[in-house]
């Protein structure tokens, strides 16, 4: 039986703004397994993104749990959240933005071997078998952000996640700026990552059509409530919710 890499029970998270609040994740639950991928889906302010900001704490949950392979993470703080990191990396949507357009992609990916004291040969190198595992060429190490293209700079990204060898990929909309030949490309990628590295994934978009193709469980998401969870072909097949079926109508 797989391990559960990642279990969340119950999150909640409340922003406040002067006297208003806005419940943006209310009572959310799920658990991923190793190798598996889970689809996050739902409309531009369901809440997916929140869930994705609080299992990497850059927000913090008003309410609930999350355990990484079962230990409590809900409140790290200094070296146990730098450890989370070692384990959860995020590829975000706009891939030019999340590199320094002042060094080469090469110094992004390598910046956490630098960082643990690695030479700078031996950076090199590791650099180098990163991006031919996403598809690009050595040379591309030396290129800047603006000197590519968004595809390329995306798969640049991955490998920079890949480079602490997290168990946890989690991909926020990280097809969704590209064209549609590109996205097929991304997404093949991640399921060689999937099924060569047993890599977990939290696929975040508003595609069902990628959902299906890609993952085994789907959360649908409305107004930051669970509205199904299960399987895609379940929920695509058989929705329980009129939310789910108009997500499905508008893209089937």
């Amino acid at each position: 039986m797989s391990e559960i890499v990642l279990r969340a029970e119950n999150l909640k998270k409340v922003f406040v703004s002067g006297k208003k609040e806005f419940t943006a994740v209310d009572d959310v639950s799920f658990e991923l397994k190793r190798g598996e991928c889970l689809g996050i889906v739902g409309e531009s302010g369901s809440g997916k993104s929140t869930i994705a900001q609080m299992i990497t704490h850059l927000e913090a949950a008003t309410e609930g749990r999350i355990f990484l392979k079962e230990q409590d993470i809900t409140h790290a703080r200094g070296k146990a959240l730098r450890d989370i990191y070692q384990d959860i990396q995020m590829v975000f949507q706009m891939p030019m933005e999340s590199f320094d357009p002042r060094r080469t992609l090469g110094d992004g990916i390598g910046e956490s071997f630098r960082n643990m004291g690695i030479s700078r040969a031996e950076t090199r190198k590791r650099v180098e078998n990163l991006l031919e595992r996403c598809g690009l060429d050595v040379e591309y190490a030396d290129r800047y952000p603006h000197q590519v293209s968004g595809g390329q700079c995306q798969r640049a990204a991955i490998a920079r996640a890949l480079a602490v060898s997290p168990d946890i990929l989690i991909c926020d909309e990280a097809t969704s700026a590209l064209d549609v030949t590109v996205q097929k490309q991304i997404l093949e990628l991640l399921t060689e990552l999937k099924q060569k590295d047993n890599l977990s994934f939290i696929l975040i978009c508003h595609d069902l059509a990628l959902v299906q193709a890609f993952c085994d469980k789907v959360l649908v998401l409305y107004h930051g409530k669970t509205v199904e969870y299960g399987t895609p072909d379940d929920i695509i097949n058989h929705p329980k919710m009129d939310y789910t079926k108009k997500l499905i109508d508008s893209v089937l």
